[in-house]
């Protein structure tokens, strides 16, 4: 993945090797005012820098200099540039969506009608917490735990993510099988060490977090002194499932999470909570085959539920149904807390964003194929398509030869190697058959009604998919997504039609541009499937170890090497990256880069390229590497730096650019960097 990663299917962990991390969202101009973006553009390059010291400040800081941070952004990049030019297309579309029309089509009508309820926050605000009451009185009316697994299973329906998680994922033994996946869950905080670490900032985050719950409980009606006893019981309740659950970094490796067993099994186990009541509820399931992802995780769960007073159990799930409507579906006051905690305090925003922005992306993410079938149709072409599809296909070919070059496999596990490149399933733009939401209603001035059934559409489509054939055809992102994923049970990869336009792709740019930016992207998503936990599934997706025992260990020695490599880099004062929960992407991101490389001079030398001719005064060569760099130019806060070390398996993007170029001598020969110079490593780490 560009910025995120694991498993695309599992509602409880991150996609499998997303290119990038969310972007955050910003300030942007009116649509008459479009940014004019390139993906190589000479007058962002400052010549006052040495190429050879700091290529990301040398390739970036005309950039910088030009974007500074909105304040509503905890982190702005070229991502960003292009997230909300294609969120400016999205309004478009919506705001013509929502004129009410007896020639609107159905999904015309659903878009627009929930997009103008979004944006209604005068009816939001008049209504205030009475929408959510009918499920505050169900919760209160829980007497027993008995009651819990109906409530629970109706909970998760709407999208309440207590507890733990249930969905659909293909069997880690047999990719053509669909099951139940049940997960860790139920934590407020961004993950699970949030309520361990014991240093200061920790320490005061729980105590921010705490007053958050507070503040929220007080908006719904609760007493001060009530609500301050019922925000430390959800961080009381919530520590507790911290502390059974794994780390983000042993979430990588799926080994950790594939523990197969059956339903009744899997029953039999939860002794204190009816998993038979809550499958019959939820609709999911009561027998088969299906994956415990964290054994150790639901035996606390069954702990917990037996010896915590049903009062506390009630506190701790009133928490998260608020919490997960104190967005856009609840008044301003409860949005404006939302935002204060999460986005200003854990991330350093200074300005919530527009509401328009935020009504936007919550209609891609409730009815993104809905929506991105109408931005398809008007801003990605079927030629786009098929150059993407080009560029994909010639980095593959690449792959192919770079494998046989590599002098530390052997012959067998090439062979193993290839075949699994040659079964990549190659996804462009937008799925080949769109999602049918005719069985979900959508009622205007409703927003928070629309969320809920937004949710239970969202619910009922997954869990109907255990026990059906594999849908090959199915995305995981909305068309308009500036992202790109890599997943490791379907053996694909996924390049949205968001993505294939500049800053990061333009047919009116040079080969060596376009190769250095999407072209490395392209090379990171196939060098997913052999990164530390790609190369653990087979060509046909499923768990299976392909590599002989030499092979493997040879593998694992270069990985450490990059593992050493980025635990050194400080991201913030006394905060270091994570080289092993950064692994998979550090690897990508050098893997893909290498290969966009080497495709790149295929192209140059089959067309007779002047590798000594300048153009805007660079090189062909120099342009492919400030290319690769220019789309990583990002302003981020010193807080978003601090969370994205302790919890995005992707390094910063400095040092996504930087890093990655010291591991090149290729790089250095293109600007006669001296051996000693930062960006050349006396100890370069390779593996692909």
């Amino acid at each position: 993945m560009l910025r995120s990663t694991a498993l695309p299917h599992l509602p409880f962990l991150a996609l499998f090797g997303v290119l990038a991390a969310v972007p955050a969202t910003g300030q942007t101009a009116a649509p008459s005012a479009e940014p004019a973006l390139r993906v190589f553009d000479p007058s962002l390059v400052d010549k006052t820098v040495d190429p050879c010291e700091n290529f990301y400040r040398y390739s970036c800081n005309g950039w910088f200099k030009r974007n500074p941070l909105p304040p509503d952004q905890t982190r702005y990049g070229r991502f960003t540039e292009l997230y909300e030019l294609n969120r400016l297309h999205l309004k478009q579309i919506l705001e013509e969506a929502s004129a009410p029309s007896p020639t609107r089509t159905p999904n015309e009508q659903k878009i627009g009608d929930e997009y103008a309820s979004c944006m209604d926050t005068a009816t939001v605000n008049k209504m205030g917490i009475a929408p959510l009451q009918a499920e505050l009185d169900r919760i209160a009316a829980l007497h027993s735990v008995a009651e819990l697994p109906a409530l629970l299973a109706h909970l998760h329906a709407i999208g309440v993510s207590a507890f733990f998680s249930l969905g659909s994922n293909q069997d880690f033994a047999d990719s053509t099988a669909m099951i139940s996946f049940y997960g860790a869950g139920g934590l407020g905080l961004p993950e699970r060490d949030y309520y361990t670490r014991t240093d200061a900032k920790s320490v005061e985050q729980r105590r921010q977090y705490v007053e958050h719950v507070h503040n929220i409980f007080v908006l719904a009606g609760e007493p001060d002194a009530q609500a301050t006893k019922d925000a430390q019981t959800v961080l009381t309740i919530e520590t507790r499932l911290a502390k059974a659950s794994l780390t983000i970094t042993e979430q990588r490796d799926p080994q950790n999470l594939n523990h197969p067993t059956d339903v009744a099994s899997f029953e039999k186990e939860l002794t204190h909570f009816s998993l038979a009541g809550f499958v019959a509820a939820a609709h999911a399931p009561a027998v088969g085959r299906m994956n415990d992802t964290e054994p150790k995780f639901f035996a606390e769960f069954n702990t917990l539920v037996s010896d915590t007073p049903v009062a506390q159990i009630r506190t701790y799930l009133r928490w998260h149904l608020l919490h997960a409507y104190a967005g856009t579906s609840l008044p301003e006051s409860f949005d404006n807390e939302n935002w204060h905690f999460y986005a200003h305090i854990l991330n350093g925003a200074e300005k919530q964003q527009e509401r328009w922005k935020r009504c936007t992306t919550r209609v891609d993410q409730e009815m993104g194929e809905a929506l991105g079938q109408a931005y398809v149709a008007k801003y990605f072409p079927p030629e786009e398509k098929q150059h993407a599809l080009d560029m994909t296909l010639a980095i593959e070919q690449t792959m192919d030869k770079d494998i046989d070059s590599l002098d530390w496999m052997s012959a067998a596990t090439k062979v193993k190697a290839k075949e699994k490149l040659h079964t990549v399933m190659n996804k462009v733009g937008y799925p080949d058959k769109w999602r049918d939401y005719s069985t979900l209603q959508i009622v205007r001035g409703d927003a928070l009604g629309n969320q809920e059934r937004a949710h239970a559409f969202e619910f009922a489509r997954d869990l109907a998919k255990i026990g059906k054939p594999v849908d090959k055809g199915e995305w995981e992102m909305t068309p308009p997504t500036v992202n790109a994923y890599y997943d490791p049970q379907m053996n694909n990869v996924n390049f949205p039609a968001g993505y294939f336009q500049p800053p990061f792709y333009s047919e009116k740019e040079d080969d060596a541009a376009d190769y250095g930016d999407m072209g490395s992207t392209v090379g990171h998503e196939l060098t997913h499937g052999f990164d530390d936990e790609g190369r653990q599934y087979d060509k046909d997706g499923n768990l299976k170890n392909w590599w002989t025992k030499d092979d493997e260990l040879k593998f694992t020695d270069r990985a450490e090497c990059m593992v050493k490599q980025y635990d050194a880099i400080e991201a913030v004062p006394g905060v270091h990256l994570n080289g092993e929960l950064t692994l998979g992407e550090n690897l990508a991101d050098l893997g893909g880069l290498w290969l966009a490389w080497l495709a790149w001079l295929d192209k140059a030398q089959a067309a007779h390229l002047d590798m000594t001719a300048t153009s805007d005064g660079y090189t062909p060569d120099q342009r492919f590497w400030i290319a690769y760099a220019q789309q990583w130019c990002t302003q981020t806060r010193p807080e978003q730096l601090r969370t994205q070390a302790q919890t995005d398996p992707h390094a910063p993007d400095e040092y996504r650019t930087n890093t990655v170029l010291t591991d090149l001598p290729e790089f250095a020969k293109s600007f006669s960097c001296r051996k000693t110079a930062a960006m050349v490593s006396p100890n370069p780490c390779r593996v692909w």
